[in-house]
């Protein structure tokens, strides 16, 4: 399996695992788990659009709307919330700290 096949597979998983989370009735809105996929989601698509027709404009399709999608892919960059990624740290931190306090203690 090539590279680029991995990647847009692993694209797949992320929003059927967003779809599973929503139609579940996962709480989504303060969740760091959804936090987290949906930023390795729009971080992917924002990158790809971003720099590929940057880069490599496809044949058909005129150069400044090239420039236009891959402005598009940007302004996805800058949708991300960061906000509840912080949690996923604290998290990470606490479990840390408990974890040596066990060690130590």
């Amino acid at each position: 399996m090539k590279f680029y096949q991995l990647y847009f597979f692993v694209l797949k998983f992320i929003v059927l695992l967003q779809v599973v989370m929503i139609a579940a009735g996962f709480e989504v809105e303060h969740s760091p788990l959804f936090a987290f996929i949906d930023m390795l989601f729009k971080l992917s698509l924002g990158l790809f659009l971003g720099i590929y027709f940057w880069v490599f404009t496809p044949k058909g399709i005129d150069w400044e709307d090239g420039i236009i999608v891959s402005i598009g892919g940007f302004l996805i960059l800058l949708d991300i919330h960061f906000e509840p990624l912080v949690g996923i740290y604290e998290l990470r931190d606490k479990t840390l700290a408990k974890l040596f306090s066990l060690k130590n203690g």
